[in-house]
């Protein structure tokens, strides 16, 4: 979640209340249980709610984003959680995340959660994305879609801004799609994910090195 001072995350984000609630994304939830602990980059992570659940699983977790408020809370909800992560205040469009940063090598798996940005600078991300993903490693991403314009449950008010499946599916072309769906769900999402909504959800791996 990117931006120029002021920044508008650490203006939405400066409340007791977490914007996004405190608890996970269903979505990612789900797919994390049952998954191997590793290295784990959440981008654009906000106030950390899905970083420091997946901590709590046991990855190894770095995440980041632009937001000084967001990162505070982050940490401070993950020591109440009694877990730990790294967190990089930084711009996830300029920031050098390709591998980890206690090994050096790729991630074993890559978090999108609601991490919408202008159109070119999407795709670019989620190049890097395919290009930081270790063998046998995943991405997981949940979106808005563009069917989700005008409804008030969350999301940018931009189209362009919004994803469209059959981009996504492009943009992840070069890993196997484990599961690529557009479908309406009910948010509960603290203040700002609320109500039914169209999202995405994608699940994609970079198949294992064979001997």
């Amino acid at each position: 979640m990117t931006g120029q001072p002021p920044n508008r995350w650490d203006e939405r984000y400066d409340h007791p209340r977490f914007f996004y609630g405190e608890e996970p994304n269903a979505f990612l939830a789900s797919r994390l249980t049952g998954l191997p602990p590793g290295t784990a980059l959440f981008l654009a992570e906000g106030e950390g709610r899905n970083a420091v659940h997946a901590a709590g699983l046991g990855h190894r977790v770095l995440a980041v984003d632009s937001s000084a408020v967001g990162r505070r809370k982050a940490l401070e909800l993950a020591q109440r959680r009694g877990v730990t992560l790294e967190y990089r205040c930084a711009d996830v469009l300029a920031d050098d995340w390709a591998v980890d940063p206690w090994e050096g090598r790729p991630w074993d798996l890559i978090v999108l959660c609601f991490a919408h940005l202008a159109p070119d600078d999407a795709a670019a991300m989620h190049a890097r994305a395919v290009a930081a993903l270790a063998p046998g490693g995943r991405v997981i991403l949940n979106s808005f879609s563009k069917a989700q314009l005008g409804r008030p449950s969350g999301g940018p008010p931009r189209l362009d801004w919004l994803h469209d499946l059959a981009e996504l599916k492009a943009q992840f072309a070069a890993l196997d799609l484990e599961h690529a769906l557009e479908r309406e769900v009910e948010l509960g999402e603290g203040v700002g994910h609320r109500g039914a909504a169209m999202v995405i959800e994608i699940v994609a791996s970079r198949r294992p090195q064979t001997a």
